[in-house]
C-alpha cells in the first residue's frame, strides 16, 4: 500500500492503486469507511492512545493459521477421489459404450471400418461435448462450490472473532470496514472462476475437432474409441483421449480450488495482522500531511 514495506525497483503509484481499489468497494461500506476516517482525523487522542497494534486479533489469527491448511487437506482428498472416479468412468470400455449408446457418434462401413461422425461444426461439437465431457465438468462444479463454502464458513468465524476483539474505535474499524467493502467484488471473482471450469473445458474439447479432415477409419469400434480426441493425448501416454482430457481437467480444477484457498489465507493473514500506530499515515492524504506540517 505504501511502496516502502518491500524493496521495489519502481515505486508504485499509490493514488492510482487506491483509486482502483476504491472502484471495487461497495458504496455503502465506502461511506462507512469515510466516516471512520473522518472520526479518526477529528479525534487524534483516540488515534495515538491504546495498544501499539491496531485491528489485531490473536484468536482469529490462530484460527486462520490452522483452518486454511485443514481445508486444503480436505480439498486434496476430495479431488483425489474425484479423479479416480472419472478415470474409471472414461475407461476405453465406458467410452465405447457412450459412443454407441449416446447418439450417432460412430459410423460403420463394411469396407472401411469404424469412424467418428463428429464434424468441425458448432452443432456437432456441442452435442458431443454435452454427451461426454460436460458430465465431468458438471460433477466438478459442485465440488468447487463445496470447498468455497468451507472457506466462507471459516471467513465468517474469523470475522466474528476479529470484529469482537479488535474493532473497538474508529481507528480499529478501518481494516474491518475495508475488508467488508470488498466482499462483493470477491464473490464476483469466485463466480467468474467457477464458470471458467466449463469455458476452459469446452475450449480445449473443441480444439480436437478444429481441422476439417476426412473421417479416419479404424478396424474396430474399440480402436476408434481409443483414438477419439488424439489432440488431448499427443504422446499416447493414456489408453484413450478422454483419460488424458480428464487428467488435465482434474489438475486444473484442483489447482484452481487450491489457489482460491491460498488467496483467502493470504488475504486474512494480511488483514488479521493489523497495523501499528506508526502506520497511521496509510490512511492520510498528502494534503492532510501538508496541513499538519
Amino acid at each position: 500500500m505504501t511502496g516502502t514495506s518491500v524493496r521495489l525497483s519502481v515505486r508504485p503509484n499509490r493514488s492510482a492503486m487506491m483509486a482502483t481499489l476504491s472502484q471495487s468497494m461497495m458504496v455503502t461500506w465506502s461511506i462507512a469507511l469515510f466516516e471512520h476516517l473522518d472520526a479518526m482525523m477529528n479525534n487524534r487522542e483516540e488515534a495515538v492512545g491504546g495498544s501499539e497494534l491496531i485491528s489485531y486479533s490473536e484468536t482469529a489469527w490462530k484460527l486462520c493459521d490452522s483452518g486454511f491448511p485443514q481445508i486444503k487437506e480436505a480439498a486434496n482428498k476430495l479431488y483425489d477421489e474425484f479423479r479416480s472416479k472419472w478415470m474409471q468412468r472414461f475407461s476405453t470400455e465406458e467410452v465405447l459404450r457412450l459412443l454407441l449408446e449416446g447418439g450417432d457418434f460412430l459410423t460403420h462401413d463394411e469396407e472401411k471400418g469404424w469412424a467418428l461422425t463428429v464434424k468441425n461444426s458448432k452443432q456437432d461439437i456441442n452435442a458431443f461435448y454435452s454427451a461426454t465431457i460436460h458430465l465431468l465438468v458438471s460433477d466438478a462444479e459442485p465440488l468447487f462450490v463445496r470447498m468455497h463454502g468451507r472457506v466462507m464458513q471459516l471467513q465468517e468465524k474469523l470475522c466474528k472473532y476479529w470484529h469482537g476483539e479488535s474493532a473497538v474505535d474508529a481507528v480499529s474499524k478501518l481494516l474491518p470496514c475495508l475488508e467488508s467493502s470488498l466482499r462483493e467484488k470477491e464473490n464476483a471473482m469466485i463466480v467468474s472462476l467457477r464458470m471458467s471450469l466449463n469455458q476452459i473445458a469446452k475450449k480445449r474439447f473443441a480444439a480436437a475437432f478444429a481441422t476439417k479432415t476426412q473421417p479416419h477409419f479404424y478396424s474396430s469400434a474399440t480402436s476408434c474409441a481409443r483414438n477419439v480426441g488424439r489432440y488431448w493425448n499427443p504422446h499416447y501416454a493414456y489408453e484413450n483421449g478422454f483419460l488424458a482430457f480428464t487428467d488435465d481437467f482434474c489438475d486444473y480444477a484442483r489447482a484452481l480450488t487450491l489457489q482460491i484457498i491460498d488467496w483467502y489465507q493470504s488475504k486474512w493473514s494480511l488483514f488479521l495482522r493489523g497495523f501499528n500506530r506508526g502506520q497511521l499515515n496509510l490512511f492520510e492524504t498528502m494534503a492532510s500531511k501538508g496541513a499538519q506540517n
